[in-house]
Formats: C-alpha cells, structure tokens, sequence
C-alpha cells in the first residue's frame, strides 16, 4: 500500500513539473508573439490583394470548367447504369435462352387452329 501511496507521490510530482515547464512554454510564446504580430500583420496586409486576385482567378476558372465536370460527371452515370444493367443481365443470358427454347418447342407442337 506504502508503494501506491509513494508512486501517486511521484506522478503528481511529475505532473507539477510539467505544469510549470507549461507555464514557461505558454510566457515564451505570449512574448514571442508579442514581439513578431505587428510583423505578421503587415506581412498579412502585404499579401492581401495577392490574394485576393488569386481567388478571383481561381473563382473565374472554376467556373468555367464547372460545365465541363457536369458533362462529364453526366456521361459518366449514365455509363454507369448501362454497365450495371449489362452486368445484372448478362448472368441471366443462358435461362432467357432456355426460356426461348422452351417456348419454341411448345409453340411447335400446338395443335392448329381450325379457320
């Protein structure tokens, strides 16, 4: 019991440690930032119409090849459906077949219609 109680001991030490190893972390980072946002910012605002022209860009070519991938997508269901409704009937040839031939031998051995 003396050994749980000694290693709960350990882990809330440890975890005290990293508790303040956090903290210095967190104050770096808050002074780090502090130092470099004005830089970020300018560098943002420095970037801004270059953004905004690509995605004027990006908007107008995707909008022209929007067309293209409707086609396309359309073509492509409607291969789709021709290949599964082969793939669902070609299994289905050899009983179609025997039904014909089936058909073919009752019709012939009807007797004829008196006129």
């Amino acid at each position: 019991m003396l050994e749980l109680i000694a290693l709960a001991g350990l882990v809330i030490a440890g975890l005290a440690v990293f508790a303040v190893v956090g903290v210095v972390f967190f104050v770096l980072k808050l002074v780090f930032w502090t130092i470099f946002l004005p830089f970020r910012l300018l560098m943002k605002l420095l970037w801004l119409p270059v953004g905004l022209t690509m995605g004027a860009v990006g908007l107008a070519a995707g909008a022209a090849v929007l067309p293209i991938l409707l086609i396309v997508g359309l073509a492509v269901l409607v291969l789709g459906a021709i290949a599964t409704l082969l793939a669902l009937l070609v299994p289905a040839i050899p009983f179609i077949l025997l039904g014909f031939v089936i058909w073919a031998v009752v019709k012939a051995n009807r007797p004829p219609a008196a006129a």
